[in-house]
């Protein structure tokens, strides 16, 4: 979740102050949980922190939804035009809260709330809390099958490539400033097609950096648009 995080933390401090302060909460209950399993406290008090809990964990969760929603779309689209129409790119955002996008915060907010009442007698069984964005998933398929297992090194690389270039497309459509964008070395094990339509999209921002230890990669009509900088030893 850390790729989530990151993104969003970039364009709201409300989300980077929740993550921080739930954290803590997280911590704090967890600690208390195992309190209760030991004894040494009683189960009632874990409702003033399922309350702190919830509160910065909706807005977590549903600042993550809206960003996955966002990002799968441009993805997609990316996706395809660098591998073609035959393989579909995918992200989904899995919660461990039963919530759909676009859900009220107070929606949220109860829907949390049940999930840790349901886990209860779980949590104090293990001493963690089992539910919330400290345990959701952001699942990356391609055409329905997990990329993780079933791709291919270039498949791989193709997928993390179109995710990077939908990063800095959300954050230039959300803060209307384009970010500087920074490809490392991701011509290497590109085919000619799929350079081109690399450096087009580069192209289209104000700043970017792009390495290669091959500078033949690179056609000549981008060359004669770039500042080269060369790097040794």
């Amino acid at each position: 979740m850390e790729y989530l995080d990151i993104l969003i933390a970039q364009l709201d401090k409300r989300y980077v102050r929740s993550l921080q302060k739930y954290q803590r909460v997280l911590y704090q209950r967890n600690h208390l949980l195992k309190m209760v399993r030991s004894g040494h406290s009683k189960p009632s008090e874990l409702e003033y922190w399922d309350s702190e809990l919830t509160e910065d964990g909706s807005y977590i969760v549903a600042r993550r939804m809206e960003a996955v929603t966002s990002l799968s779309g441009l993805a997609r689209s990316l996706h395809c035009d660098l591998a073609g129409n035959e393989e579909e790119l995918k992200l989904i955002y899995e919660p461990t809260v039963e919530v759909q996008p676009g859900y009220p915060n107070k929606e949220l907010g109860r829907a949390f709330r049940i999930a840790l009442e349901r886990n209860r007698d779980r949590e104090l069984a293990s001493g963690f809390t089992v539910v919330g964005p400290h345990r959701d998933d952001l699942r990356v398929l391609l055409n329905g099958k997990d990329t993780g297992t079933y791709s291919s090194r270039g498949q791989c690389r193709t997928v993390v490539l179109a995710m990077r270039l939908a990063e800095a497309r959300h954050l230039a459509e959300k803060r209307g400033q384009e970010p500087v964008l920074l490809l490392d070395d991701v011509l290497s094990e590109l085919d000619a097609v799929r350079r081109e339509t690399v450096l087009q999209t580069a192209d289209q921002y104000e700043q970017c950096f792009v390495t290669t230890s091959d500078i033949h990669a690179i056609e000549q009509r981008f060359l004669e648009r770039m500042a080269p900088f060369h790097v040794s030893g």
